[in-house]
């Protein structure tokens, strides 16, 4: 018996790969529903927001051009869209319980606690026979900073998002990274306006070229760069109201904004709570070998929870190379490389390089103006319909 603990992307695909080599597998989901936090809280429940969000600004455009003659504002409805978005992720849960099912794969909900080899299933100790093997795919969780004032009412992060009922009238994005920027993009189109308060860099380490872009279309977002979120304020209740302001830090200049809602967004961490014995490196993360081995013999661990880059199709891979690997199949080398995308009106990808690699390597700019077409024959006016970009290596070509 193979017990993967989390039904996510790595705990899915590997039990997958498993079944389909005969193995006898059973996946432990502490929700009750496979599909990891993508479908839950994260990829799936962005592109929801960021459809609604894009159709927006594509009416607006052609409502400037005075292609669309419409009466009155569009305006989105939190309420109806959280419900018609958990009607379509109850579908999907639907169809990856009846993946499992067809695939014989058992599924147990309940809490794991894992000490070691030793598998503890909502307190009890879980029996195992002798050879049985572990595979840890406990996913992430939302890193929370340590902000006064971050239990208000109002202060949300990706996994309780769908508690907001009203779009903001001012809103403060805590995060500089990918998943900010998205929020910044939608909320901005939704009618907020969006402050983002960036620890460093936005989109640090992300290509020039996609920075320049992800700007130009969240222009109406006020960007701080090197910008602490120090404290979030309640005018009416100091200790559990609602947020009404925030005071930001840059340096040594502070500054109270308004805000009536904030969105954290300052990353994810490997979620390993519960999990006693195995090794952790500093920032919490599985320690792995090349075959996902952990230091507890017949105990392995894929995706999030190994803290190498918290991506679903990464974490996917890394399942299947897992699973290979407690199977005594060759494991599969990842590439180096992994493409990535910054979802805004339009969709910007790259593949990120070291600095190193980039100076010696490769010839940056390579870009064209991306031809009108499909998607964005009405920003031609703008000037504006999307970068194509390329990286060559220059020995190979």
């Amino acid at each position: 018996m193979i017990t993967v603990i989390g039904g996510g992307p790595a705990g899915r695909f590997a039990a997958s790969y498993l079944a389909g080599a005969g193995e006898k597998v059973r996946i432990i989901e502490k929700s009750g529903n496979l599909g990891g936090q993508c479908l839950k809280y994260g990829c799936m429940v962005t592109c929801g927001l960021n459809d609604a969000a894009r159709n927006l600004n594509q009416l607006a455009k052609l409502q400037k051009l005075q292609v669309l003659d419409t009466a009155g504002d569009l305006r989105v409805s939190l309420p109806n869209l959280w419900k018609e978005l958990g009607a379509i992720q109850d579908n999907i849960f639907k169809v990856l319980d009846n993946e499992a099912d067809l695939a014989g794969i058992e599924v147990i909900t309940g809490e794991v606690t894992l000490s070691g080899r030793d598998i503890y299933l909502n307190g009890s100790l879980l029996p195992q026979g002798e050879g049985d093997k572990i595979l840890i795919a406990t996913g992430s969780s939302p890193i929370i900073p340590q902000v006064k004032g971050i239990d208000l009412k109002g202060v949300y992060n990706p996994h309780t998002l769908q508690g907001m009922t009203e779009v903001p009238k001012n809103l403060l994005i805590i995060g500089g990274g990918v998943v900010a920027a998205e929020y910044a993009y939608i909320f901005s189109q939704f009618g907020s306006k969006v402050t983002m308060a960036c620890r460093s860099a936005f989109l640090r380490d992300k290509p020039e070229r996609l920075i320049k872009c992800a700007r130009k279309e969240i222009s109406g977002v006020s960007i701080r760069e090197y910008t602490l979120a120090e404290e979030l304020r309640s005018a009416n209740d100091p200790d559990s109201g609602s947020v009404s302001s925030a005071v930001l830090k840059s340096g040594k200049n502070r500054e109270e904004i308004p805000c009536d809602a904030v969105i954290i967004a300052s990353g994810l961490r490997p979620r390993t709570d519960n999990i006693k014995g195995i090794a952790l490196d500093d920032s919490g993360a599985i320690v792995v070998d090349d075959r996902y081995r952990t230091n507890v013999d017949g105990v392995y661990a894929a995706g999030d929870v190994t803290g190498k880059v918290f991506l679903t199709p990464y974490a996917r891979m890394q399942g299947i190379a897992a699973a290979k690997s407690i199977i005594g199949e060759k494991v599969p080398k990842i590439p180096e490389y992994i493409p990535q995308s910054v979802k805004l009106f339009y969709e910007h990808t790259f593949c990120n390089m070291d600095a190193e690699s980039d100076s010696k390597n490769y010839v940056r700019e390579f870009s064209l103006p991306a031809p009108a077409g499909p998607g964005s024959i009405w920003s031609v006016s703008e000037r504006y319909t999307g970068i194509s970009s390329i990286r060559v290596d220059a020995d190979s070509g």
